[in-house]
């Protein structure tokens, strides 16, 4: 290029300075911006090689407003949503909304799967059992999501924000009170995607990877504004530390580049911690919702003992869900592991599910989280729970009984 005379054009994702490298020919950098909302718009209403799209004015916005496309991403996706018509209805070929939404998916790279695993969300409002002030933040996130379009394209407040656009979230509590469901909800609620980040790929003992790697994910998800959910979060946001070598050093470096780049995001990034207070002060600032999944009481632990079961799922009438909701102090994660095993021992007898499965169930998941199977959450099913936790595999050994023979705990064989 330094020696060449030709006009010459060189494209690429990122600006770009020859600085020496090309003192003796004349450079000259033309950046294109990132389109806006109303340019996103125009392009979809004009649709391709001038058809207009038969859409409303409505779900143009939220074509708009859900996926940042370049003109040239829209009219490829245009073209591939003409394809799946064409091979859904033949005879007509009619575009329907389904077929610009998966065309428009298909715009996203595909790299992005090494990092992270695209979740399908099954699950509802109606699943999730939450107090009233947490439905109602869940539902504002997805009004916010929903409505960005009108807010920043039509009322203008795109052009008094420059960074921030997105949305950080993080959902804090015990394992298993339903963050991974809400962020499910979310995501089937906005029908966008949703990726969970695989920590373990992201993270790197070599110095500049995990920086890279986390640059890949964003850069990746940006184009179809996809929901980037971080499990265990505090791993990669956690707290910085006091410098005492150079792996702190770094590590803080790793931190303040997180922090920069999931704020510069203009997507949905959903934060997922057992503890709150591990998590870095000066990200919790940048915070935009915060939810405290808390453990369910009594009355929640009934409504999900109730909305776990399926229709179609046979249930005897000697269950009794009010005895296991006030007894068995667990949460709804816990909860859908007991009916699940409960439906499988039911179905390998033959019968409906009992209260004889549900017991043997609960006895099995005890074993599992390593909690003791005592007479007072079993009552008058100690018994069969405890000859069902006499099967299971050994725990770990049980304080001394009480005088009284109140609490008689489990003791495996």
């Amino acid at each position: 290029l330094a020696r060449g005379r030709a006009p010459t054009v060189l494209l690429a994702e990122r600006a770009w300075e020859p600085a020496r490298d090309l003192d003796r020919r004349p450079f000259l950098r033309l950046e294109l911006p990132e389109p806006t909302y109303a340019e996103r718009y125009a392009c979809w209403a004009g649709g391709n090689d001038g058809d207009r799209i038969e859409l409303d004015d409505r779900e143009l916005l939220e074509l708009a407003g859900r996926f940042r496309l370049t003109p040239g991403q829209i009219h490829d996706a245009l073209a591939r949503a003409r394809t799946v018509a064409w091979a859904r209805d033949p005879a007509a070929g009619r575009l329907a909304s389904a077929d610009i939404d998966a065309a428009c998916r298909s715009q996203a790279q595909h790299q992005l799967m090494a990092l992270a695993r695209k979740l399908e969300p099954r699950y509802t409002w109606d699943d999730i059992v939450l107090p009233p002030p947490h439905l109602a933040t869940l539902r504002l996130i997805c009004t916010t999501v929903r409505q960005r379009p009108v807010v920043y394209g039509t009322w203008g407040f795109d052009r008094r924000l420059s960074l921030g656009k997105g949305l950080i979230a993080l959902f804090s509590g015990p394992s298993g009170t339903g963050k991974t469901m809400a962020a499910e909800i979310i995501a089937n609620d906005l029908k966008l995607d949703l990726y969970k980040i695989d920590l373990s790929a992201v993270v790197s003992k070599y110095i500049g990877e995990t920086e890279k790697n986390l640059e890949r994910i964003f850069s990746e998800a940006q184009d179809t504004d996809a929901i980037l959910f971080f499990d265990e979060a505090d791993a990669l946001f956690g707290k910085r530390s006091e410098v005492k070598d150079a792996h702190d050093r770094y590590a803080n470096i790793e931190i303040a580049y997180l922090l920069q780049r999931t704020e510069e995001y203009n997507g949905l990034v959903i934060l997922a911690s057992n503890v709150k207070k591990s998590m870095d002060e000066a990200f919790v600032r940048r915070l935009h919702f915060t939810i405290d999944f808390p453990f369910p009481e009594e009355p929640e632990r009934l409504e999900i003992w109730r909305r776990t079961f399926p229709r179609e799922a046979p249930v005897d009438p000697d269950v009794d869900l009010p005895f296991l909701a006030r007894k068995l102090r667990i949460t709804g994660g816990n909860i859908r592991n007991v009916i699940l095993t409960a439906a499988f021992l039911a179905a390998d007898d033959g019968q409906r599910v009992g209260m004889r499965h549900l017991v043997r169930g609960a006895s099995y998941e005890f074993q599992k989280m390593g909690k003791l199977v005592v007479e007072g959450d079993f009552e008058q099913y100690f018994e069969l729970a405890r000859l069902e936790g006499a099967k299971a595999p050994p725990v770990a050994p049980a304080p001394a009984q009480s005088n009284r023979g109140v609490a008689r705990p489990l003791r495996a064989g």
